[in-house]
């Protein structure tokens, strides 16, 4: 057994052993968490992102404290985000020439205002940092009164929807070289239809959305856009999502770029692994009928956020702020990846992208962030929330094209609390893992990742709870300990109760 020194710093909770990798034994051992080159998930990961859509009042934001922003999303280091807009805000003069006909209708775009410079200042940072974008429009265009557009019955399918996306991704790519724009979104959440009166999607339905997708492909043919894919579906919850993907699939499956849901869980089904289950369910169904699923296509998440502490009223959570959000956004990271998910997206970024408009005319911050860039609150909101630096620590480490290994202690009919994922970057320079132990007692674990991680011989400890998160003079997370040693060779860790831990072969 070849022996290496160690760099040890003393944690009252923590015990490392580090000694030679042995062969596996074929019944499971839960205490030994092997990731062996069988137990591959994906040669080709997606990566981590987060939500960061154009800020629809600028104005509340100071250029400190977008500066601030732009440094918090270069050390998240997200692979993906997903970018929306309002069609409204571009298009002006409209003249339907006196007839019924919509392909006679004619508009301006101002492409100069507040919320394009926003959007150009967002696309510029991405194409820069080598960040894919989802770029799509809320909703369709039109006033809830004196609406002059008449979308709202046709919703999508309406053939100007893909003569505006047209337009405003011919400006973007073509003509500002935004090539970081890789997907589209044909509107928010479809199969949500929300209050009669008060929702522009309140007519939608699937063929109408189907309708649409077919209408945008042609146009971004047409126009030389053919490397934007159509996000198929972006639907919310499991019914409507089951709806709209097995349609997809059945219908269209060669006109979308991927298969997309947005997915607000409840702790229940987090804490007790189930999460993992429920999504595979779905998996299945959708590549009984498009066999591709999982190698030509994708299926990703493109909302990621939990349900429990949403405040209706403000469309806030009110959990944001704690540490067990963070744990539990983890746990649903790793349970997505176990069920085939291939990229994930966060809701969200900052407090000061989107705003609650109540019938009284108050105006509220939708409070779903990672921190708040607003101005105006209180200090304490404008800090770094802990689920921010335990997002970091994922999208760091589980980088794009990475492989991505399970193993064979992932059962949740042996063991619910405890989840891990490993990761071998394609150049096998760099990898690490990650581990929740979500059970009320300590527990002890021994890793190893088979995959030899070349030249590796340093290993950054990271502990993820209320006691052990480690930030840095900067704000930024640190890891708590460097040890010496490989993650080809077995280590042995105690992990606290309710903690994320994280092992690297770099700095994250």
């Amino acid at each position: 057994m070849k022996n290496f020194s160690k760099k040890i710093i003393a944690f009252s909770f923590l015990s490392l052993l580090v000694i030679s990798l042995a062969s596996c034994q074929e019944n499971v051992n839960l205490n030994e968490v092997y990731f062996q080159k069988n137990q591959l998930i994906t040669s080709s990961f997606g990566g981590l992102g987060v939500e960061w859509g154009a800020y629809e009042d600028t104005n509340k934001i100071s250029n400190e404290a977008w500066l601030r922003t732009l440094d918090h999303v270069k050390r998240l280091k997200p692979a993906k985000i997903r970018l929306m807009i309002n069609y409204d805000w571009f298009c002006m003069n409209f003249d339907n020439k006196d007839n019924d006909d919509p392909n006679d209708d004619t508009w301006t775009y101002n492409f100069s205002n507040k919320w394009m410079l926003n959007t150009i200042e967002i696309l510029t940072f991405c194409q820069e940092n080598n960040i894919e974008v989802a770029f799509g429009a809320w909703n369709v265009i039109g006033q809830m009164e004196d609406d002059v557009w008449g979308m709202m019955e046709d919703v999508t399918s309406d053939p100007r929807w893909a003569k505006i996306t047209g337009d405003v991704l011919d400006y973007l790519v073509h003509k500002k070289g935004f090539s970081c724009i890789r997907y589209f979104v044909n509107s928010n959440e479809p199969n949500y239809l929300g209050i009669q009166g008060y929702s522009k999607n309140y007519n939608n339905t699937y063929e109408k959305w189907e309708q649409g997708v077919r209408n945008v492909r042609k146009t971004l043919d047409d126009l030389g856009l053919n490397d934007i894919g159509i996000v198929g579906g972006d639907t919310t919850g499991f019914t409507g999502s089951i709806e709209y993907l097995t349609n997809i699939s059945k219908n269209i499956p060669t006109l979308v770029g991927d298969y997309g849901v947005h997915l607000y869980v409840s702790n229940y089904y987090i804490d007790t692994g189930q999460l993992e289950g429920q999504i595979k369910e779905i998996y299945k169904l959708v590549q009984e009928n498009d066999p591709r699923l999982g190698k030509e296509i994708q299926a990703n998440v493109w909302e990621a956020g939990l349900v429990d502490g949403k405040n209706i009223t403000t469309d806030s959570n009110a959990l944001i702020a704690t540490y067990n959000y963070g744990l539990r956004m983890a746990d649903y990271t790793m349970q997505c990846v176990l069920a085939g998910m291939n990229s994930i997206v966060y809701w969200d970024l900052d407090d000061a992208m989107h705003f609650m408009y109540q019938v009284d005319g108050s105006v509220h911050p939708k409070e779903w962030g990672m921190f708040s860039s607003l101005s105006a609150v209180p200090a304490s909101k404008q800090e770094l929330r802990p689920w921010y630096h335990s997002s970091v620590l994922l999208t760091n480490l589980f980088r794009s094209n990475n492989y991505v290994y399970s193993t064979l202690t992932n059962n949740v009919e042996l063991d619910n609390t405890f989840r891990s994922l490993a990761t071998v970057s394609k150049d096998k320079k760099e990898g690490g893992l990650i581990a929740v132990n979500r059970g009320i007692y300590p527990v002890s674990k021994t890793f190893a990742i088979e995959e030899k991680i070349i030249d590796a011989d340093e290993i950054y400890l990271y502990m993820y709870n209320e006691r052990s998160l480690k930030l840095g003079e900067d704000g930024y997370v640190v890891p708590n300990q460097v040890i010496s040693g490989s993650l080809n060779k077995k280590i042995t860790l105690e992990i606290p109760a309710n903690t994320l831990v994280v092992m690297s072969t770099k700095r994250l």
